[in-house]
């Protein structure tokens, strides 16, 4: 097992009303900090290895300066240009999903294939400790052969295609995050690219996470329940010939790309570790009508989003689903958004079970990904859900 310190600290139209407690609007830039992550670990499979860190960690994996980027593609309300903002990375989380390998959280933290763990950070809860040890998948320690660029993959007895973004200094001795991003209806898998990703691939300035964008079938963002499927067909693809992380799988998106982040958060919660996404809802018929496993949770909403069904209130709906299967405090005015003219508001829910953070933002304005507050030439939006997921 390798190495690791990491903190567990519209379809063109969609959603909601709603407002947030708890915010913050401009993200000050850290590049780490006590208690942050170590995206990169380093040791060679069954090794023992050292934890370190503390129960909720200060400081989390760092948010860099992001580069502007245009935003291209967006259906309804599309994105507007980005520009440098940072991001402070948040603070540890203890437990995770079953996906995590970890024990139950102890001082000495939990075991881990391939080599014990010691030292780890005291986790409270279940369901995997802190300070515990990547989950290698079998690409580590192999030589790559998926390259950069579009890869065919056969499904279902056709051919789809993704986009695949590995670091240049890939090494296959380090086990790397892996951030699926979807695209909105209208838009493809090479608008995705484009947009670095929705400027989460600019924001990864440790070089320590792998994108992949997939295609819908007709190649512009209208996703379906088999997308699903699709998803684990590429994810498995993936981790055969690269070395994941397994308990570092994450997805985002924008609009449709939203929903199908929010398919996976409904029927995937045991593999991937967290979504963050923009503006999404419930559109593929994913998911059951009662959520029954919890998962990692960001998602942000504007003011114009439409209404109606399944799309209006659905994301509203799910955020608040997903925080009472999170184990967390109801939040009523998570959901009112901001007066013309305020800036955007984000609520971090109380009480959820240890590992499951849920975070809610709001902000007045058109469907988008890259709103901007009042006044701030950059967006917030994406340095936040990159904060959130980089805790882990």
């Amino acid at each position: 097992m390798t190495r690791a310190r990491v903190f567990v600290s519209v379809v063109a139209l969609l959603t909601i009303p709603g407002i947030a407690c708890s915010s913050s609007s401009s993200p000050s830039a850290s590049e780490g900090g006590s208690g942050g992550s170590t995206d990169k670990p380093t040791g060679s499979s069954g090794n023992a290895q050292s934890g370190s860190g503390a129960g909720a960690g200060s400081g989390g994996a760092a948010g860099a300066s992001q580069s502007s980027t245009a935003g291209g593609g967006a259906l309804m309300g599309g994105s507007s240009a980005g520009g440098s903002t940072s991001a402070t990375g948040g603070a540890g989380a203890s437990g995770g999903n079953i996906a995590t390998g970890g024990g139950a959280g102890s001082s000495s933290g939990g075991a881990t294939s391939g080599g014990a763990t010691s030292g780890g950070a005291s986790g409270a809860g279940t369901g995997g400790s802190m300070g515990t040890g990547a989950v290698n998948s079998a690409g580590c320690g192999k030589a790559k052969t998926l390259k950069n660029g579009t890869i065919d993959i056969t499904f279902g007895g056709a051919s789809r295609k993704y986009i695949l973004r590995v670091p240049d200094a890939y090494d296959s001795s380090h086990p790397y995050r892996l951030v699926f991003a979807f695209a909105e209806s209208g838009s493809s898998a090479t608008s995705v690219a484009s947009r670095n990703y929705f400027t989460l691939a600019t924001l990864d300035t440790k070089s320590s996470t792998i994108f992949v964008a997939p295609d819908a079938a007709n190649g512009a963002g209208s996703w379906s329940k088999s997308d699903v499927d699709l998803t684990d067909a590429i994810l498995a693809q993936i981790e055969s010939d690269l070395c994941i992380d397994k308990s570092r799988i994450f997805a985002s998106g924008f609009s449709f790309g939203g929903a199908m982040s929010i398919a996976l958060a409904c029927t995937r919660a045991d593999v991937f570790r967290g979504v963050a996404f923009f503006s999404g809802a419930d559109l593929t018929g994913s998911c059951p009508a009662t959520l029954t496993k919890p998962i990692a949770y960001y998602a942000s909403q504007a003011s114009q989003d439409s209404t109606g069904t399944p799309m209006p209130s659905s994301g509203k709906i799910k955020q608040a689903q997903f925080a009472e299967v999170n184990g967390c405090m109801p939040e009523p005015s998570a959901t009112t958004f901001p007066s013309a003219g305020q800036p955007h508001t984000c609520t971090d829910y109380k009480g959820c079970s240890a590992g499951h953070p849920t975070k809610y933002c709001v902000f007045d304005g058109p469907h988008g990904w890259e709103p901007k507050d009042p006044g701030q030439a950059t967006s917030w939006d994406a340095p936040e859900a990159w904060k959130f997921i980089t805790q882990f």
